[in-house]
């Protein structure tokens, strides 16, 4: 695959530049945090809401910290899924920005 930087210099925004630019490393990159984010957000809030599953039912400590571990991958996952989204974003400015620029 050619470089981004490549395709956009050769010609404008289209079909095969935009693609190429989704699949550029950084981009995926990106993408795959926030899918991480995605995936696992389900998962913590299973675990923060059914905390026996994990722990199972042998007292009030027990589920507290099922609840605990929850609450941890509910933050990480969040974390994982606002990071990707808002670093895709900040990225397809900056390199919009930069695009502008350099065909000024």
């Amino acid at each position: 695959m050619t470089d981004v930087e490549d395709v956009l210099a050769d010609r404008g925004v289209d079909f095969d530049s935009a693609f190429a630019y989704a699949l550029s490393p950084a981009m995926v990159r990106l993408i795959i945090v926030f899918l991480a984010g995605w995936l696992l957000l389900p998962v913590g809030l299973l675990v923060f809401f059914t905390p026996e599953l994990v722990v199972g039912y042998s007292g009030i400590v027990r589920e507290a910290v099922g609840m605990i571990i929850g609450l941890v991958i509910i933050m990480g996952a969040g974390a994982l899924l606002v990071g990707g989204l808002i670093g895709a974003l900040f990225k397809t400015i900056a390199d919009a920005n930069r695009y502008a620029t350099a065909s000024a």
